[in-house]
């Protein structure tokens, strides 16, 4: 390998999320940089808007800037892989091509993995959410089931008492007819 190829490391121009080296790189607010299109793709696999480095939580989904510098310095990396990849012996680019193909699968397992937890997190707060709010309508329904019965048994109380009340008038007035033909005759 040349002399600047020995200063910069493949792994410094590498995207985190293709683990290839970097096309079309942009920066999102946290510093990170990815390719344009991972980091794209990356969002829109997943509920949250956040770094897949450090994960910082974006409330919204930020325009990545691109980065100028990266870019120049990551395509003039590849240039000089391309030589002194044509130095090297063929086998040798096989094995690193399949480990890169191994690496960007063992990264999208990661990603889908990732997604599964957090649709499943999701999932669960909303199951928690609904139970709460369908204990409070029960609750609701039972206090108001509960005022209903009491407002009716206290109108059949008070018809009952009315009804004693007019038994009680008629009786009397039975009586005092009783008493009035019985002392006429």
């Amino acid at each position: 390998m040349s002399t600047s190829s020995n200063v910069l490391s493949e792994e410094q121009f590498l995207c985190s999320i293709c683990l290839d080296v970097f096309t079309e790189p942009v920066s999102i607010p946290c510093g990170h940089n990815f390719c344009k299109a991972c980091i794209s793709g990356y969002w829109n696999s997943t509920a949250l808007c956040q770094c897949p480095l450090c994960k910082e939580t974006f409330n919204r989904r930020p325009e990545p800037k691109t980065n100028t510098t990266l870019r120049d310095v990551a395509d003039h990396f590849k240039r000089m892989k391309v030589t002194d990849g044509e130095e090297s012996s063929s086998n040798p680019g096989e094995v690193a091509q399949v480990q890169q193909m191994i690496q960007e699968r063992l990264q999208k397992v990661k990603a889908i993995k990732y997604s599964v937890e957090l649709s499943q997190r999701e999932a669960e707060k909303e199951i928690a959410e609904s139970v709460e709010v369908f204990t409070a309508l029960v609750r609701s329904i039972e206090r108001s089931q509960a005022e209903l019965i009491e407002v009716v048994e206290e109108k059949q109380k008070a018809a009952e008492r009315q009804a004693e009340g007019l038994n009680e008038e008629l009786e009397q007035e039975i009586t005092e007819l009783d008493h009035l033909h019985s002392s006429r005759t």
